[in-house]
């Protein structure tokens, strides 16, 4: 994506996150297109993105099935900086009833997807979402 001057850069990391959501409440194991290739941490940890994808698998191999994912974003924010970089957030609330056979339990809360600008595209650098854990 190049950068020109009507680029809306709130609307792209709306529809990052949006993406994101939608492919979590599928279970989607194909989750990657929208993280990047390292994710930063409290602390100035440094984990890999295949980390984060065997957790997203791990996470969604514990229930059959979502059912009835619901989000709201309640704000969008980003800061470019120089040499064509830049931070943002998405944040809002969510939540889904994880299914497993017979039982059913309903998971909520509020969620921030922190992304970072680089090379034009924006990624998913950091994710708190209801039942994610690192």
């Amino acid at each position: 994506m190049q950068e020109t001057p009507t680029f809306n850069h709130g609307a792209d990391i709306v529809n990052i996150a949006i993406r994101f959501i939608n492919s979590w409440f599928k279970q989607s194991k194909i989750i990657t297109e929208e993280l990047n290739d390292f994710f930063i941490l409290p602390g100035n940890k440094i984990i890999g993105k295949d980390v984060v994808i065997g957790r997203l698998k791990g996470i969604f191999g514990q229930s059959d099935e979502y059912v009835g994912g619901r989000y709201d974003i309640i704000d969008a924010n980003f800061e470019l900086l120089d040499e064509g970089k830049g931070m943002a957030f998405v944040e809002g609330v969510a939540g889904f009833r994880a299914v497993l056979k017979n039982q059913s339990k309903i998971i909520s809360g509020p969620f921030k997807l922190y992304f970072a600008l680089q090379n034009g595209q924006w990624k998913i650098v950091n994710i708190e979402f209801p039942g994610f854990s690192y």
